[in-house]
């Protein structure tokens, strides 16, 4: 009799293996930019605690997270479940603490220890918190833009790839022509010898590698990825991605031109370095996150920009209030997360408003938000774990 249920059964099991395939057929063969794409909250992770917390990473097992309350700079180090494991405020002059400012993403380097790359090296601590290694750079870091969200270290074995500045600068600059020919983005830390060496100068179809245009600081500030046997690179107000293959970062893999609707960028008009911000200028097209994901593709968080014109006239219509300002530029500047797969983007991937930042990416299944702290009030601190679904 259980011989007739597997049988009878068989045909139904079929078919709905029939169907779901059809389905990821018919999916594969939408063009991207034709693919209605949606960030879906499926979990969470609650900390009994009030404040603003960020994820900095997940331990390898997947057990252990760690997080930072951007408003104290301390750092916490929860289970799957919330529950506090450690609680430390690691900056400061103590003997156990590192004295310069944090530079990015706290990583995991095992499920037991991790580390915090400063402006003046990088700190290895234990879970405990518990300073074990300090790692300093044999130049001066010279660090302008400090994003506490960003990729800023990434590990590969006992290969760390660091996007810290400051090589040679007391020598060209840290902005201007000389620096565009001489300077490298890249730091790679080898954890057993200890040693860093220099890697990755602009490119030469990078627009920054001109001798005839002089870009300002912020406008080249760089993200890395990592991929399967390649490292990536993108600048801040450039809509292209640089690839080098690991195994030799001195060269060039590839470019790819990423092609938005629109991206606005704001070029200098001569070979000499102007000192003075204009505020305006920040409002270029901007690249804030570039990760590599899975099938070759690139998961961007991007603004188009704004031009002088737009920018002038959102500012006079806004009045003297600072803040109506940015509220009102930010109305404008139009932008979100996008899927690039080196020809093709998406459109813009639609988020829940209770989503604030993506602070880590495992792979299309496992994305990890913080809240977006204008939209709720907790008692509590809250991290949304997402998927990527199409509608």
């Amino acid at each position: 009799m259980k011989k007739l249920t597997y049988l009878y059964l068989l045909p139904f099991a079929l078919s709905i293996l029939s169907c779901s395939r059809e389905s990821e057929e018919t999916k594969a063969s939408t063009p991207l930019s034709d693919q209605e794409l949606e960030f879906e909250i499926y979990d969470s992770l609650v900390v009994d605690y009030l404040g603003n917390l960020t994820l900095m990473d997940i331990s390898p097992d997947g057990d252990r997270y760690l997080l930072v309350d951007e408003t104290t700079d301390s750092i916490f180090a929860v289970n799957s479940s919330g529950e506090q494991l450690y609680h430390y405020k690691l900056s400061g002059e103590g003997p156990n603490q590192y004295t310069s400012n944090r530079y990015g993403k706290i990583k995991f380097l095992t499920n037991d220890d991790f580390l915090i790359l400063t402006t003046r090296g990088v700190y290895k601590y234990d879970i405990k918190g518990q300073l074990q290694k300090i790692y300093k750079p044999d130049f001066t870091p010279k660090a302008q833009i400090i994003i506490g969200g960003s990729d800023n270290l990434l590990v590969n074995g006992n290969q760390l790839y660091l996007n810290l500045p400051g090589r040679g600068s007391d020598e060209f600059g840290s902005q201007g022509v000389d620096y565009q020919q001489n300077s490298t983005h890249v730091e790679i830390l080898d954890l057993q010898s200890e040693t860093y060496t220099a890697a990755i100068p602009f490119p030469s179809s990078s627009k920054f590698s001109s001798e005839e245009k002089a870009y300002k600081f912020y406008s080249f500030y760089s993200n890395i990825s990592l991929g399967k046997d390649s490292l990536y690179i993108s600048y801040r107000h450039e809509p292209k991605i640089f690839s080098y293959p690991l195994s030799d970062l001195s060269t060039l893999g590839s470019t790819k031109t990423i092609p938005f609707d629109s991206f606005f960028e704001n070029e200098p008009k001569s070979d000499q370095v102007d000192d003075n911000i204009t505020i305006s200028e920040l409002y270029a097209g901007t690249i804030n996150k570039m990760i590599a994901i899975e099938d070759q593709q690139f998961l961007i968080d991007y603004l188009a920009g704004l031009t002088g014109a737009e920018y002038n006239e959102t500012v006079a219509k806004a009045g003297e209030d600072v803040n109506k300002q940015w509220e009102e530029l930010g109305k404008i500047n139009k932008g979100g997360f996008v899927i690039f797969d080196g020809k093709n983007i998406s459109s813009p991937i639609e988020k829940p408003e209770i989503l604030g930042n993506l602070d880590k990416y495992i792979s299309k299944d496992e994305m990890w938000f913080s809240l977006n702290f204008s939209a709720a009030e907790n008692d509590y601190s809250v991290i949304y774990k997402t998927r990527l679904i199409s509608n």
